[in-house]
């Protein structure tokens, strides 16, 4: 186990969802540095750089899955919890109870997504499924579908270790809330 910038133990799970964070940090400069070039080659050689479009399209989408595992564990996704926290308030066990059910409700809404996109995976990869224009520039799509199902699957686990977390502490009772992720 390494470190946390939290000083809590950092699991390797919890380090895997930091370093798929990090390559899609990366994959946003990649994809900067992309369409800069491309609009430099289009104002000033009347050149565009090939597949552009195509690379962004499937990068952007890479993005948000890369990220997604991290966000959930960092609590960053935009949610309004006014609701719940005026359960909380008055009655912190039934609140606690709710918060379970919509991390695990997250957590198979995810694996919904993990097994269609699963389903997709396989289609693109015996399908031989590319973007692009043959003779221009083609990439293929399994690479993106590949990233879509790990982080499908990063965020259902993080949304399953949460519920489970606010079950053990909202519910049991246990003493402190610790690190949420295996």
């Amino acid at each position: 186990m390494t470190q946390s910038t939290k000083g809590k133990p950092r699991t390797g799970f919890a380090t895997s969802l930091v370093i798929m964070n990090v390559v899609g940090s990366l994959l946003i400069v990649v994809i900067t540095l992309l369409i800069c070039s491309d609009i430099i080659g289009r104002s000033f050689f009347n050149t565009p750089v090939a597949g552009v479009a195509e690379v962004v399209s499937l990068a952007i989408v890479a993005i948000v899955f890369l990220q997604l595992g991290q966000a959930v564990y960092a609590n960053a996704l935009t949610r309004t919890d006014i609701f719940l926290s005026a359960i909380r308030k008055r009655k912190p066990k039934f609140g606690a109870l709710l918060s379970t059910l919509f991390l695990l409700l997250a957590a198979l809404l995810f694996l919904a997504l993990l097994y269609g996109s699963w389903v997709k995976l396989i289609d693109a990869w015996s399908a031989d499924e590319h973007v692009g224009v043959y003779g221009l520039f083609v990439a293929p799509v399994w690479p993106v579908r590949v990233i879509v199902v790990l982080g499908s699957a990063a965020a259902a686990l993080q949304f399953a270790l949460q519920g489970f977390r606010e079950f053990q502490v909202g519910i049991m009772g246990a003493s402190t809330p610790g690190d949420e992720t295996i």
